[in-house]
This record gives C-alpha cells, sequence and structure tokens, in this order.
C-alpha cells in the first residue's frame, strides 16, 4: 500500500514538472531589440549559463532587478551583459523590459525623493518665480515710461519744428509781398518823373530862329 502510494506520488509530481517545463517551453516571449536595457525578472530561474541551452554549464546568477544589456537571441535564451561587462545566456522567460525587483524600488524611491523636494521647496520656488516674474515687470515698465519719454520729446520736436516752418513760411511771404510792393512803387516813381519830364519839356518854350534877308 505504501509503495502504490509513494508510486501515484511520484508519477503525479512528474506530470506536473511535464506539464510546468512544456509550459515554460511552448511559451515564446517578444524579442526585444539589440541595445535595449533588459530586467531580470520575478521568476525563480535566474540562472545565467555559458550557453543557449540547458546542456550548456551554469556559470553565475542575477538578482531580481540586476540591469542587463541585450545582445542577441537565440531560441529560449538571450545573450546580455552586465554592467560589469560580463556576457552571458539566460532563458526568455526570465527576462522582462519592464523594471522590476530592487532596480524598480531604487527608481520608485528616487521619484518620491524628487517630489518630496520639490513639495518642500515649492513656496520657496514660487516665491523665487514671483520675484523673478517682479523685476521683469518693473523692468518692462521703466522701458515702457522711457519709451513714452522719448514718444513726449519726439512728438515735441515735430511741433516746434513745424511752428518754425510756419514762422518762415510767413517771413517769407511778407518778403515777397513788401518786394512787389517797392517794385510797384519804383516802377510808380519812374513813370511819374517819366510823366513830370514830358510835361515840362513840352511846356519849355522852343527858341525861333532869325530869317536871314537876302543881300540882292
Amino acid at each position: 500500500m505504501f509503495k502504490s502510494k509513494a508510486a501515484f506520488s511520484l508519477i503525479v509530481a512528474l506530470l506536473c514538472l511535464f506539464n510546468s517545463a512544456f509550459a515554460a517551453e511552448t511559451e515564446t516571449p517578444q524579442t526585444p531589440t539589440p541595445g535595449v536595457t533588459v530586467y531580470v525578472s520575478d521568476h525563480n530561474r535566474i540562472w545565467t549559463r555559458s550557453g543557449p541551452t540547458t546542456r550548456h554549464r551554469i556559470n553565475g546568477s542575477a538578482r531580481i532587478g540586476d540591469k542587463l544589456t541585450f545582445l542577441e537571441a537565440s531560441g529560449k535564451f538571450y545573450k546580455v551583459r552586465n554592467e560589469n561587462g560580463k556576457e552571458f545566456w539566460m532563458q526568455a522567460d526570465t527576462l522582462q523590459v519592464e523594471p522590476c525587483g530592487y532596480t524598480l524600488t531604487e527608481d520608485l524611491q528616487k521619484q518620491v525623493s524628487d517630489l518630496t523636494y520639490k513639495l518642500e521647496n515649492y513656496d520657496t520656488e514660487l516665491s523665487r518665480n514671483y520675484q523673478a516674474a517682479k523685476k521683469r515687470l518693473e523692468r518692462l515698465e521703466k522701458e515702457n515710461a522711457g519709451m513714452k519719454e522719448a514718444i513726449l520729446q519726439k512728438d515735441a520736436t515735430i511741433q516746434q519744428l513745424d511752428e518754425q516752418r510756419r514762422s518762415y513760411a510767413e517771413s517769407l511771404e511778407t518778403k515777397d509781398l513788401d518786394m512787389q510792393m517797392r517794385w510797384w512803387m519804383q516802377g510808380a516813381m519812374i513813370a511819374l518823373g517819366g510823366a513830370i519830364l514830358g510835361a515840362i519839356f513840352i511846356f519849355i518854350p522852343r527858341p525861333r530862329l532869325k530869317r536871314r534877308r537876302d543881300r540882292y
């Protein structure tokens, strides 16, 4: 009776082991692109081998979450390289592209630390940004005031020049009228003098010539 139960238990264990091995062999994980980073998965099989089969000798082990670089694939095995430059083979179903294990824990802890730092220094950073924005606003207001001052000075200069232009134009027009009046006065004086001289010449008596008597 004892031997029958032991034999039955052994057969069941072998069947379970066969099913597990068959399921592991039939799963075909997606092959990563050469050069991407892969991580040791949460599976228990984390032995490293010298070749791409289970017949190759085990030459080490890797921790769950170790950061490795994928090099090539051969059947159900991946050739990888660790951060120390050592190359070895591991079963494909023991590796994954997403971080896990202590690497994921470290990444999450770093993210938490960064968020904590930002949260603790939020008020300080906000105040610093506010002061910087305030200084920029003051500088812009000062530049705007300077531009307004320059525009006002320019307008005043333009107005002054326009007044000078109009004054010069009026002076020039007045001088032209004065010149024309002088020309008219000179012409009138010359005409009047000529008329007077002509009248004088008309009324001045002419001397009469004595007739010569003929001597006969």
